[in-house]
């Protein structure tokens, strides 16, 4: 019997101190649960594809004689493409279940990305036409191993810490993801690497599906209506939080390049950004090893606040090594931001649309990143821009908040649930 369907156990007064209840939980005790170990991992290596295919078309595209704009296009169309696939697929993990949905979309991306590396980019339809349906068909890893993690964690505590480890360990995927392209581009024909792409994704999403959580798994018994997960009015202003952020990071990558020409710096274009995914990793560590017995309204208008002014003074465009050592608190503001970000969504995402809701946050950000690139792109990359979003993230941060705290003072009395004990 699953800790779902453990009746609750009777009250004992002698409980323990509050020191103890409050006590965080850290990640090593999270990867030593049943199944999380191999969720975790078997997820990463699924979407692995993600960072490696749009690098390997930048890379088969100059290969085959074209230039950087069309291997841009492509990686551009491939974003697009998992944007519009994952809530997509989300939703129809929500009505129909994973298994059959997961195994589905990784066989139909990992086919798509094999007729990509036998015809690379030498014909520019084939290509675009495969492109497009290896980023739409992509199953939506991310957001099913969210929802299976408070079926194998035994309290909130172990959840929120879950859900940390879960969104810091994502910046391994665009970290690792392009350094595994370029790696195999070193050593063989462009179109390995769209082959070894496909056998991560499918291998990660088909382990994942035979799991028993995945299988045990059954989707709600409700109708979600059209607009499914985006009925929520909290729902709606959170996702456009997440575009704004994501046209924070967005603007990032511009900012580092126009940096290092204005410093004459060039490694500052690729060690700007790594310190902020290294800072992300820390900032969710930290999230996770903090006892927070505030409000998730509270949380969410914390970090928010926090992510806000960290960005500062990188608008005031210090000098190499100080810049570095600035892009490493907005890291960790944006991995806490993101951490309390899953949770909210959780927590707003009507019945029967938490997959499908995972695929919209996914898709925000992606739309907010590049919307952030071109801006910044547009504007020759001022530091004020990053600076500018982060500080309207907070802004419209404050609806989703008002919302959250009405359904916390809605709620009934705050008794531990006996399907999530605290």
């Amino acid at each position: 019997m699953s800790a779902v369907d453990t009746p609750p156990a009777p009250i004992v007064r002698a409980a323990p101190t509050h020191h103890t209840q409050q006590r965080p939980v850290h990640w090593g005790t999270v990867l030593r649960l049943p199944y999380a170990a191999r969720l975790l991992t078997a997820t990463l290596v699924s979407r692995l594809p993600l960072g490696m295919t749009p690098v390997a078309l930048l890379i088969a595209a100059r290969a085959n004689g074209h230039g950087y704009g069309v291997g841009a296009a492509l990686a551009s169309l491939y974003g697009l493409a998992v944007a519009v696939g994952q809530p997509l697929l989300g939703r129809l993990v929500d009505r129909r279940g994973q298994t059959r949905t997961l195994m589905a979309g990784a066989i139909t991306s990992a086919a798509a990305l094999l007729i990509l590396a036998a015809a690379e980019t030498l014909n520019l339809l084939i290509a675009a036409a495969a492109v497009a349906v290896a980023g739409a068909t992509a199953p939506p890893m991310e957001g099913v191993l969210r929802a299976l993690w408070p079926a194998i964690t035994p309290t909130r505590r172990h959840l929120r810490a879950a859900l940390a480890l879960d969104s810091g360990s994502q910046e391994l995927v665009y970290a690792a993801g392009p350094l595994t392209a370029v790696a195999a581009a070193a050593v063989a024909p462009p179109g390995l690497t769209f082959a070894v792409a496909a056998g991560l994704g499918l291998g990660g999403a088909l382990a994942v599906a035979a799991s028993a959580p995945s299988r045990r798994w059954r989707p709600a018994q409700v109708r979600s209506g059209a607009l499914g997960a985006l009925r929520s009015v909290g729902m709606r202003w959170m996702l456009l939080v997440l575009t704004v952020v994501g046209g924070t990071l967005g603007a990032l990558s511009v900012a580092a390049l126009t940096a290092s020409e204005r410093h004459s710096a060039q490694w500052l274009a690729g060690v700007l950004p790594a310190g902020v995914s290294i800072g992300a990793l820390l900032g969710t560590a930290a999230w996770t090893a903090l006892p927070l017995p505030a409000s998730l309204s509270r949380q969410l208008a914390l970090t928010a606040a926090v992510f806000a002014a960290v960005w500062v003074p990188l608008s005031l465009d210090p000098p190499p090594f100080a810049a570095l050592a600035l892009t490493v608190p907005p890291g960790m503001a944006f991995g806490a931001l993101l951490t309390c970000a899953y949770q909210v969504v959780a927590e707003l995402a009507p019945p029967g649309t938490l997959i499908e809701a995972y695929g919209w946050l996914i898709a925000a950000f992606g739309l907010g990143q590049s919307l952030g690139t071109a801006a910044a792109g547009v504007l020759e990359g001022p530091w004020a821009l990053p600076a500018g979003t982060a500080t309207l993230a907070l802004v419209l941060s404050a609806p989703v908040c008002r919302r959250l705290a009405v359904r916390t003072a809605a709620a009934p009395s705050p008794c531990p649930s006996p399907e999530r004990p605290s």
